[in-house]
């Protein structure tokens, strides 16, 4: 069965204008791991939102076809669930993704989601230029718990790469943050700096 989205309950009944809403996507094969631990405490606990959390390994999600298709249309032509993706990514106004570093970069769902994200592109007035589809104003928050215990720096490249790929896709504010010396057996909020990003990212929900 398709698994179905968390939404947090209305806190506040009276609140003007509409409430937010925020895309979490976890990348990590472990439903309950360290990465799941950081997206929902980043998460959790945030006044007039409604979320909707995913866990990429439970969707069928098949890489980027190089098709074309998407640059004709404003469509991909793989309907898979990344087509349930495509629709919350639009109505969302903020996405916070994580994805473990097990080998050098982010795991192999997390990267076809993100490749996925070429359909969200039109073709612009040249060669490399594009035009986003997205509704412009979205923040992403992108974290990237791994074991290397100089994972900021060794890792630094994987964060940068984050600039540009949601840049390009017309978010107004990326913000990606590796946490480097996690273990599979630890928890990684007991880690300084993975409360330091937690507290960082509650203020970048509006808290």
């Amino acid at each position: 069965d398709r698994p179905q989205s968390l939404y947090l309950p209305e806190r506040h009944a009276d609140m003007q204008g509409e409430r937010m809403r925020i895309l979490a996507i976890n990348g990590s094969p472990r439903k309950d791991g360290n990465t799941a631990r950081l997206l929902k405490e980043i998460t959790k606990d945030h006044a007039d939102v409604d979320l909707d959390y995913y866990n990429l390994n439970e969707l069928k999600i098949k890489d980027c076809q190089a098709c074309f298709y998407c640059k004709k249309n404003d469509a991909c032509a793989v309907k898979d669930d990344m087509q349930l993706l495509y629709k919350k990514l639009r109505e969302a106004d903020a996405l916070v993704i994580g994805s473990p570093i097990y080998f050098s970069t982010e795991t192999a769902s997390t990267r076809a989601f993100i490749d996925r994200m070429y359909a969200l592109l039109a073709f612009g007035d040249g060669p490399g230029k594009y035009v986003p589809r997205l509704k412009p104003g979205k923040k992403v928050i992108a974290v990237f718990p791994c074991g290397n215990p100089n994972g900021q720096e060794f890792y630094a490249e994987v964060a940068k790469r984050m600039f540009a790929t949601w840049g390009m896709l017309g978010f107004k504010e990326v913000h990606p943050f590796v946490i480097q010396g996690t273990s599979p057996q630890g928890n990684v909020l007991e880690l300084v700096r993975a409360q330091e990003v937690v507290k960082e990212c509650h203020g970048l929900l509006g808290d």
